[in-house]
């Protein structure tokens, strides 16, 4: 994170993603995403980028640093949805500060489920 952030820098904007449990009709859970705040103002910087056998398919992985302000509401088992990119939260979100202020998370392309 810069050493000084301010709400100039917040000019992307992205989805606040939490995990659901949905029956499946047949006496069974379905995990899904349900979208908890759209267009939150944030700064979005790629960390870096590589390639990743997943589930036995070479994919591309990127990750990413995102910055908005303070939120006390967000867990590590969310997603962050930027542009069309669905990215998984791989830690806790920080307050890098200690003043509640800024959030600072960090978040993975790779696995990243699709909402429903």
């Amino acid at each position: 994170m810069p050493t000084t952030m301010t709400a100039g820098r917040l000019r992307h904007r992205v989805d606040l993603l939490r995990p659901d449990k949905i029956k499946d009709g047949k006496g069974g859970w379905e995990s899904s995403f349900g979208v908890v705040a759209t267009g939150v103002r944030a700064c979005v910087e790629p960390l870096d980028g590589r390639e990743a056998l997943i589930e036995r398919v070479l994919e591309g992985v990127s990750t990413f640093r995102i910055t908005m302000r303070w939120r006390g509401d967000v867990a590590a088992k969310w997603q962050v949805r930027f542009g069309t990119m669905d990215l998984n939260i791989t830690a806790p979100p920080t307050n890098p500060d200690g003043r509640r202020e800024w959030l600072v998370i960090i978040a993975s392309s790779a696995g990243a489920l699709k909402a429903g």
